[in-house]
């Protein structure tokens, strides 16, 4: 079984949102961290907005992997966040974006920070993979691709 599945439930897909930008995805992202962790949203933005500001995490092929650890937090978090249209996401290779798999960890773990956003970056690295999570219809058919991976 693939890490990052044991971090995906149906509850942190989203999937057919609508954002106008990168800002505006990173506001939806941290309002849902922030339902599902009790931290407040406006510092999960800030924290995850100044991480963009170090260098883009848009990964390439329409797909981003923001993220951050933040102070408060119990347990690492992934969301997904499938949009409609792509974004401009400063990405490496100037594709929009349009497939964000976010990470949020606790201030404290650095080690499963980094173990986990090396695994989504490996899961990412297979052209398969992206097609298929792109292709996904529901949050359990982007869960099973993650799994099976």
């Amino acid at each position: 079984m693939n890490d990052i599945a044991m971090f995906l439930s149906e509850e942190t897909i989203m999937m057919n949102y609508d954002s106008k930008s990168q800002k505006n995805a990173l506001e939806i992202i941290s309002k849902k961290m922030s339902a599902l962790s009790s931290t407040n949203a406006d510092e999960i933005f800030e924290k995850l907005y100044e991480r963009e500001k170090l260098g883009t995490t848009a990964f390439g092929n329409g797909f981003a992997i923001p993220h951050a650890r933040v102070k408060g937090i119990e347990e690492a978090k992934v969301i997904v966040l499938k949009l409609n249209n792509g974004i401009d996401f400063n990405s490496v290779d100037d594709s929009k974006v349009d497939v964000i798999i976010s990470l949020l960890a606790p201030d404290d773990e650095n080690d499963l920070h980094i173990e986990l956003l090396s695994h989504i970056a490996k899961l990412l690295d297979s052209q398969i993979i992206r097609e298929k999570i792109r292709s996904a219809e529901s949050a359990s058919d982007i869960i099973r691709v993650i799994r099976d991976s």
